[in-house]
């Protein structure tokens, strides 16, 4: 009885062990089951063939600038733009918060806005149109502003047609082709700006040609006075641009000039306009790439104006003139990292020249700039800045006058 009670326990122990197996198996079996049913519901079980796996991973800027193109994929038109503050110090103490020989950025000790531009263009086929806008004390100093007591500008505004590929025709308004730097911050290497280019043209308003040869680029047009939207005399300014560009640079030749009477008053009552107000500009403006890998760059800007006046038809002409020569040397230590210099001379006479501390002749300005980049289209610039003048046009922390200014500078761009 012994041996059959335990060939029956045995039997029974392995018959009531196999069916918990198979009871087992079974809810595994499920368990996957749902968990491939819940896959496919959220289509997690779909394999992205776009997906190389041998491919390298991006770095953070690559998944920044594919995002950022996929958002401007989605609008209709090309967007982008640039948003600039800063913070500087004139070290002057409590004498002063201004900074001279400045276009923008004149004020120290305080935390400044710059501007918010944003440009919207497009090109179908054989016409495109490009409209900019400005907003912020940097787009009012730079531009007329559409109406009083406000601080919105037109930066720019025109349409183009290309005919051909070797042409294209532009008319409306647009930022000059005169000088080295621009007025977008993100567009230039410095953050301030240099003597020539505040004492030249920012923009022109009327019609030009582009003609396309091969590396070389020939522009004529007819123009409104400088810096004007619009115009209430008939004489126009003529300009001119030959330039040749090539992998490691271009170099530009460029003519400005016309007749524009202005108003003068007599004895603070009577209006008339002067017989002749004659100013030819010049300009010579060049870049070129340095080293295998293209990391320095070398540019140079050298320009002369001249005024011719005449009150009367009788009267001798007056001639007055000033003159700027810059150079431009910068060197990118890697991706994130740059450091550059520039180097000017801006010689007045005359005293003539629309935008500089005071009466001196000679002017000489060094400035040392180290951009980085902070992520996606951030950059922190922190600039240093040394002005000299011929006479005491500047002021120093006792309040007396000075030839000398120094000033450092942090901004923030932020370009898309």
């Amino acid at each position: 009885m012994t041996k059959l009670h335990l060939l029956f326990l045995g039997a029974l122990f392995l018959t009531v062990s196999s069916v918990f197996a198979q009871t087992d198996a079974d809810r595994i079996k499920a368990l996957e089951e749902n968990v491939e049913l819940l896959k496919a519901q959220l289509g997690l079980n779909k394999v992205d063939s776009t997906v190389d796996p041998s491919a390298p991973k991006l770095t953070f800027q690559q998944k920044y600038d594919e995002k950022l193109e996929k958002i401007k994929s989605k609008i209709p038109f090309d967007l982008s733009g640039s948003v600039d503050v800063f913070v500087q110090t004139n070290f002057n103490a409590k004498q002063t918060n201004a900074v001279l020989n400045r276009a923008f950025a004149n004020k120290a000790n305080s935390f400044e806005l710059g501007m918010i531009n944003l440009m919207m263009k497009k090109k179908i086929k054989k016409v495109g149109f490009v409209a900019d806008i400005g907003f912020g004390p940097r787009a009012e100093t730079a531009n007329n502003t559409l109406y009083s007591n406000t601080i919105l500008a037109i930066k720019q505004l025109y349409v183009t047609y290309a005919p051909a590929d070797w042409v294209e025709f532009t008319l409306g308004n647009f930022s000059t082709f005169f000088g080295y730097e621009l007025i977008e911050p993100q567009n230039n290497f410095n953050y301030s700006t240099s003597l020539a280019f505040q004492n030249g043209p920012f923009y022109h308003t009327g019609f030009k040609a582009n003609f396309m040869i091969k590396k070389w680029n020939i522009m004529a047009g007819f123009f409104d006075d400088n810096d004007h939207k619009s115009d209430n005399d008939r004489n126009k300014y003529v300009g001119a641009q030959v330039g040749y560009t090539s992998d490691n640079g271009g170099v530009y030749l460029n003519f400005i000039g016309g007749n524009e009477p202005t108003l003068y008053n007599i004895n603070d009552s009577t209006v008339a306009q002067a017989y002749k107000n004659y100013k030819h500009s010049y300009d010579l403006t060049g870049s070129i790439r340095l080293g295998k890998e293209k990391k320095g760059k070398l540019g140079v800007n050298v320009a002369y104006h001249q005024y011719r006046y005449k009150e009367l038809k009788s009267d001798k002409p007056t001639r007055n003139k000033y003159f700027t020569a810059y150079l431009y040397g910068q060197y990118d230590i890697n991706s994130i990292a740059s450091i550059g210099t520039r180097v000017g001379y801006f010689y007045n006479p005359d005293g003539v020249a629309p935008c500089v501390a005071g009466p001196a002749k000679h002017f000489f300005d060094f400035t040392l700039t180290t951009p980085v980049t902070i992520v996606g289209g951030l950059k922190l610039i922190p600039e240093y800045r040394f002005d000299y003048g011929s006479s005491n046009v500047f002021l120093d922390r006792k309040g007396n006058g000075s030839k000398f200014q120094n000033t450092l500078t942090l901004a923030a761009v932020y370009a898309f």
